[in-house]
């Protein structure tokens, strides 16, 4: 059953292949055009001497709350035998490229389906062409511990910061940024959808909003202990009046 997951506790599961446990998720990075989440960054602990490695969410079987575990449709040997990453640049094209031949995943950079929506499986593909040269090149792949952080620039002015990155562990997408407003609101948290940014400024390190000061303010207060129920989804789009609410011209 579809489940909205804060990446703070993504990070206290423990991924399993078939044939045994592989490591913790450490990361997410996500799309910051579409807002798609494309792959969880894996600290291998013990097993690859700690050697990151990026799973596509295709490769998730399922995930189990009480053991805490998150069951990929891969073995070991498949992931450790996958190109690692370098982890001084940022991913490329010829990278995922890569990645992708090794598991035989669809590219998401390629026409066809939308790019929220993986592959049912099976899930193994023929081969596609070579990348070309061009845009493809450039993904547009940002940490969710990047954005951790960040301000929060209402339409009128600063109200805050990114506390975590909420995903829908269904689609694998981004659906809200957990914001910490209790530099003006003594204790209160809200959330406020990624559909309701207008853009990121990675040289300022702030998240733009749609929205005013006063929308994000009033809003109902996000208690991360509790699940989030599609109650709670409707009151908050019904306050923020589907995020026209504030929005700049």
């Amino acid at each position: 059953m579809r489940q909205l997951r804060r990446v703070c506790e993504l990070r206290t599961y423990t991924l399993r292949a078939t044939d045994g446990d592989v490591g913790s998720v450490e990361d997410l990075y996500v799309d910051d055009e579409s807002w798609a989440v494309r792959y969880l960054v894996v600290n291998t602990d013990g097993w690859l001497l700690g050697r990151r490695v990026l799973l596509a969410p295709v490769a998730i079987a399922r995930i189990d709350e009480a053991p805490r575990l998150i069951h990929l449709v891969l073995d070991r040997d498949q992931i450790e035998r996958c190109p690692p990453p370098d982890s001084a640049k940022p991913v490329s094209r010829a990278y995922e490229d890569a990645l992708y031949r090794h598991f035989q995943w669809a590219p998401y950079w390629l026409p066809g389906p939308s790019p929220l929506v993986y592959p049912t499986r099976p899930w193994l593909i023929t081969p596609y062409p070579p990348i070309t040269s061009g845009p493809l090149d450039q993904p547009h792949l940002r940490s969710s511990a990047q954005i951790t952080g960040y301000s929060i620039q209402a339409s009128d002015g600063t109200i805050g910061h990114v506390e975590d990155v909420v995903v829908d562990d269904e689609e694998w997408h981004l659906r809200y940024l957990e914001v910490d407003t209790r530099e003006w609101l003594p204790g209160k948290r809200v959330l406020v959808s990624s559909a309701w940014i207008d853009h990121i400024s990675w040289t300022d390190r702030s998240v733009v909003m749609t929205l005013s000061q006063e929308a994000i303010q009033s809003a109902p207060a996000y208690d991360p202990s509790k699940l989030i129920t599609p109650e709670y989804e409707l009151e908050l789009f019904e306050h923020y009046g589907g995020g026209r609410t504030g929005k700049t011209q």
